[in-house]
């Protein structure tokens, strides 16, 4: 069954971005060659879910090496984006619940990747649609930034995995426990 996986790389102090949404600290200090390879993650995932400052983000620093060739993705916004005919994407205002089914859907049996941002993240785990996350902590504090996922509710994680890398970095996996209410 496809699940929803939060996969992305963030600081010691909780951030995925600066506040200018850059990323030189992850650029300069990568996770190292002991990581878990992107392609054995990219291989299992099946469509892409992702803000609409993600996409414009990817857009402008890689306008020409669309990451997500072979899957659909999905991209939260009440905006009109420029979307480029050779990538397949869906702009959607849908919720979370909704957008997680179709994405599903779509994923053909694989998972889904929520790409970013972390108030996207936030978003699919708010709804009790977002069953994992992937979390690589590498060793640097920025202070302030783009926190890595802003809930507006506790959720519990069950540790799943957890790698230290030559790096310093940490690879953590985690399970979200649904919410039980009673």
């Amino acid at each position: 069954m496809s699940k929803l996986i939060y996969y992305v790389a963030a600081t010691m102090d909780g951030y995925i971005a600066t506040k200018n949404h850059e990323l030189d600290w992850l650029y300069d200090s990568p996770p190292g060659n002991d990581a878990t390879p992107y392609d054995e993650f990219y291989q299992k995932i099946g469509a892409a879910i992702m803000g609409a400052t993600t996409y414009e983000w990817i857009m402008k620093n890689a306008p020409d090496e669309w990451p997500y060739k072979n899957i659909p993705s999905f991209i939260l916004s009440s905006r009109n984006l420029t979307i480029p005919a050779n990538i397949n994407v869906i702009v959607t205002q849908d919720n979370p619940k909704d957008i997680a089914t179709k994405a599903k859907i779509a994923a053909k049996g694989k998972d889904v990747w929520v790409v970013g941002g972390g108030k996207t993240a936030a978003s699919f785990a708010d709804a009790g649609e977002l069953q994992q996350l992937f979390i690589t902590t590498v060793p640097v504090l920025l202070g302030s930034g783009i926190p890595v996922l802003p809930v507006s509710q506790a959720i519990r994680v069950t540790p799943n995995n957890r790698r230290f890398l030559r790096s310093g970095a940490i690879e953590t996996v985690t399970a979200i426990t649904p919410n039980q209410t009673g």
